[in-house]
């Protein structure tokens, strides 16, 4: 019975890891969220935010420790595995899956100050067009 449970969570983990869209020049919004939530699945988000340590106590077990080093590789394969070829050169210099998810962030999310400049220019730019609802004019907004 052990088996086909573990068996089960396979198909199930592979049924996740499988709905979330390959990283583009293009998505970045959607995928980093997608992404998130596949890494709290597997267990590895707190490495992102930095919520748990990234060293395992001293008086942790070799199991304990094995896990946890099991979970930071886990992170660096899923983000490695669900970007696009061409944006993998990105992050090929580490196998740290918090490095990556920086790498990634500052490549897509750059704050300097022509970037704010940029933003809040199309921000202000935004006008409510008479007889547009408020709900399409809001996403617009955001």
């Amino acid at each position: 019975m052990n088996s086909v449970a573990s068996t089960l969570n396979r198909v199930t983990d592979m049924e996740f890891n499988n709905q979330i869209s390959v990283l583009t020049p293009n998505n970045w919004n959607t995928w980093k969220h997608d992404m998130q939530v596949l890494l709290m699945h597997y267990g590895c988000w707190q490495f992102i935010i930095q919520t748990k340590p990234e060293q395992p106590d001293e008086e942790a077990t070799y199991k304990e420790k094995l896990d946890l080093q099991l979970r930071k590789d886990r992170c660096y394969t899923l983000i490695y595995t669900n970007i696009s070829s061409d944006l993998k050169n990105l992050i090929t210099e580490t196998t740290d899956g918090v490095a990556a998810w920086k790498i990634l962030k500052y490549h897509f999310e750059p704050v300097t100050k022509a970037r704010v400049i940029q933003l809040l220019d199309q921000f202000f730019g935004t006008k409510y067009q008479p007889g547009e609802d408020v709900g399409i004019f809001i996403s617009r907004v955001n």
